[in-house]
């Protein structure tokens, strides 16, 4: 179905890709996406999967995934509202290179290939953006992963709460949008390790767990301690 945000702020104004277009070509491109809504748990594309199109979180929650020969599953990265995936089959019509997974009640909008180049031919300026924004995802997952790399277990937790909470926009509480054993896989440690940290961080009155939702006590002290 064609994307009508629900009546309210269209799904691409979140996208930092899209946020310089004029009023004209912020039209346009309203006019050629597509709105889906998904159940937690559906699979959005399928590694290996061929299709040209851009993926855009508008509401929930999305895991991206690789599984080695040996079927151990890498969690590549979780996406939040404003965040985009599929621009290496939307740009070169090559396989998807990960499994995309709803893991909450879901809206995701596409753009077909089709469709982004006529966008361009009305705002050349939009490949540029486009560039850009590729290029801080390259930035972001190298960053990510070198200082997971040099991060002791309960330094990776605090930084991904810290992430949740940013991106979460939530002021104390965070309702974790991901199973626990996801968090774990994701930072590198097991759920038995990632649940005692948790309750170790507990009682330094760090953060307080209740159920799935976690309340960050003092982010100050959260951030010194990943510096």
């Amino acid at each position: 179905m064609l994307c009508s945000s629900q009546g309210k702020t269209p799904c691409h104004v979140k996208v930092p890709l899209f946020q310089h277009l004029g009023s004209e070509e912020s039209s346009l491109l309203a006019s050629l996406l597509q709105s889906r809504s998904y159940h937690k748990g559906e699979m959005v594309v399928k590694e290996r999967e061929c299709s040209a199109k851009l993926y855009m979180v508008h509401q929930g929650c999305v895991k991206l995934s690789r599984y080695a020969k040996n079927g151990k599953e890498h969690i590549v990265r979780f996406l939040f509202p404003g965040d985009f995936f599929g621009h290496d089959a939307l740009l070169h019509q090559k396989p998807y290179e990960v499994h995309a997974e709803v893991l909450e009640t879901s809206t995701l909008c596409t753009l077909h290939r089709q469709d982004f180049d006529r966008l361009i031919e009305h705002d050349p300026m939009l490949a540029y953006h486009f560039l850009l924004a590729v290029s801080d995802l390259l930035e972001q997952s190298e960053e990510w992963n070198t200082a997971l790399s040099s991060m002791n277990p309960e330094q990776r937790i605090a930084k991904l709460l810290l992430n949740f909470h940013m991106r979460n926009m939530e002021r104390d509480g965070i309702k974790l949008p991901v199973f626990k054993k996801d968090m774990a896989l994701l930072i590198g440690i097991t759920p038995e390790t990632l649940s005692r940290k948790l309750a170790i961080m507990q009682s330094e009155g760090l953060l307080q767990v209740a159920g799935n939702v976690i309340y960050l006590l003092q982010l100050e002290e959260l951030q010194q301690r990943i510096q």
